[in-house]
C-alpha cells in the first residue's frame, strides 16, 4: 500500500505531523464502526485505519493528498459522517417523508452516482481540506463500491469519483510525494502546501 511510502515522508519531513499522529484504529474497532453504519468497509480502508488513527492537532493542516486534503482517522469519520447527515437533513425537502423517499432511492443507486440533496448514510468521510468540502467512500453496491467522491458544501456529490478506491487516492498521493506528478510539495517550518 503507497500508505507506507506516505508514512515514511512524514517520518522524514514532518515531525510535528509524525508526532501529532493519533494511535490507528484495531481490528475490534473497524468491525464496531461497519456494525454501527450497517456497510461493510472495502479491504484497503480497513487496512489504512489499521494503520492511521488520524491528527491530533485541530489547528493544524498537512494535506497529505493533493492538493488540499488532509485525512481523516476513523473515529474522526465517524463523527463527520453523523454531523454530515444531520446538517444536511431538512433542507432540501418539504417534508421528511419526501426526504427518506429520496435518500432511499439514493440509497439504491450503484456507488459512485451523484447525490447533491443529502449525505447519505452510505458514504463515509476519509479526507477534508478544512473548509466545508469533503473526500469520502461510498459504501454503495456495484461495480464502484468504496470509490472516493468530493462533497462540496455548495454542490453536494455532484461530480464523478475521483478515485477508485483509496489504494488509488494513496498512490496518487505518494508520486506526488515524491515529485513525480504536477503538484510540488512546499515544506516551511513544521507546515506543509502544495502549489
Amino acid at each position: 500500500m503507497s500508505w507506507t511510502d506516505i508514512e515514511g515522508w512524514i517520518g522524514e519531513h514532518a515531525p510535528a505531523l509524525h508526532a501529532a499522529l493519533l494511535p490507528p484504529s484495531s481490528a475490534v474497532d473497524v468491525a464496531d464502526a461497519e456494525e454501527s453504519i450497517g456497510y461493510a468497509l472495502p479491504p484497503d480502508l480497513s487496512a489504512w485505519w489499521r494503520r492511521f488513527g488520524g491528527v491530533g492537532v485541530t489547528y493544524s493542516r498537512w494535506p497529505l493528498i493533493p492538493a488540499m486534503w488532509q485525512p481523516h482517522g476513523l473515529d474522526r469519520a465517524l463523527h463527520l459522517r453523523t454531523l454530515m447527515m444531520r446538517a444536511i437533513s431538512g433542507i432540501a425537502f418539504a417534508t421528511l417523508g419526501e426526504e427518506k423517499d429520496y435518500e432511499a432511492g439514493a440509497l439504491r443507486e450503484p456507488a459512485g452516482t451523484p447525490c447533491v440533496d443529502l449525505w447519505l448514510p452510505a458514504w463515509l468521510p476519509v479526507a477534508a481540506d478544512g473548509s466545508g468540502y469533503e473526500l469520502f467512500v461510498d459504501l454503495r453496491g456495484g461495480p464502484r463500491h468504496g470509490c472516493v467522491m468530493e462533497w462540496g458544501k455548495y454542490s453536494g456529490a455532484d461530480g464523478d469519483p475521483l478515485w477508485p478506491n483509496v489504494t488509488a487516492m494513496f498512490a496518487e498521493a505518494s508520486c506526488a510525494l515524491r515529485g513525480e506528478t504536477g503538484h510540488r510539495i512546499v515544506v516551511e517550518h513544521n507546515d506543509f502546501h502544495w502549489e
